[in-house]
């Protein structure tokens, strides 16, 4: 019995511009959530806890904004990644990383933004409770100091591999580019991870904040 070979159709790559347009505003987005993230200046865990409670609804919206931006990013990535040709072994490797990155992230946002405040809110009027929060607190901030740190070094992995990818095709300024910025990103990262200080999370967060405004830029050059 013999089967015949069949050939499927080749699908059609998506429009860039639209994509492209749409990385560049998650770049803006991402900024703009950084510049609302709710901060506190509590010297104790009860003041902890009452900042907390205050910011609920505040950080939900950052936090649950920098999911649906990494959602967003990711129809953004995989376009970018379809117009460099996704067989090619580093574009592979870049989309496959990010995705990794953006879950654990995803996750670490929840947790921050969701949970902790839920936490937060409810033991904030019990003060007979307070260790029993303290604990939690402990092991949600263990959680968050190691799923954000992972989460933006597969990121950065990501975006050195599409910066290899780019400057293979030819784009060299584009890709060296990318490729530093990987490095500055999985710098911050590690240094968040080691010292436990958020502004080497807070730079690699920026970082690649700027990543989605050169991978749009390279999208609006594909449409001409």
């Amino acid at each position: 019995m013999t089967i015949a070979a069949t050939t499927l159709p080749s699908p059609a790559l998506p429009r860039p511009r639209g994509i492209g347009l749409l990385a560049i505003a998650t770049g803006v987005a991402s900024f703009a959530l950084l510049a609302i993230h709710p901060g506190g200046d509590a010297t104790d865990f009860a003041g902890v806890l009452k900042d907390e409670a205050a910011n609920r609804v505040m950080d939900a919206v950052v936090h649950g904004g920098f999911v649906v931006v990494l959602a967003l990013q990711m129809v953004c990535y995989a376009t970018l990644s379809m117009r460099l040709g996704v067989a090619r072994g580093a574009v592979l490797a870049a989309l496959v990383f990010f995705a990794f990155g953006t879950v654990f992230l995803s996750g670490s946002m929840l947790v921050d933004g969701l949970l902790t405040p839920a936490v937060a809110a409810r033991y904030v009027a019990r003060p007979e409770k307070i260790e029993q929060a303290r604990a939690l607190f402990v092991l949600m901030g263990s959680a968050i100091g190691i799923a954000m740190p992972l989460g933006l070094a597969f990121q950065a992995a990501a975006v050195a591999a599409w910066g290899w990818a780019l400057a293979a095709t030819g784009s060299r300024a584009t890709g060296a580019f990318a490729m530093v910025l990987g490095g500055a990103m999985l710098a911050g990262a590690a240094a968040g991870l080691a010292t436990l200080n958020p502004l080497g999370l807070m730079g690699a967060i920026m970082a690649a904040a700027v990543w989605a405004f050169v991978a749009g830029a390279t999208l609006l050059r594909a449409e001409r």
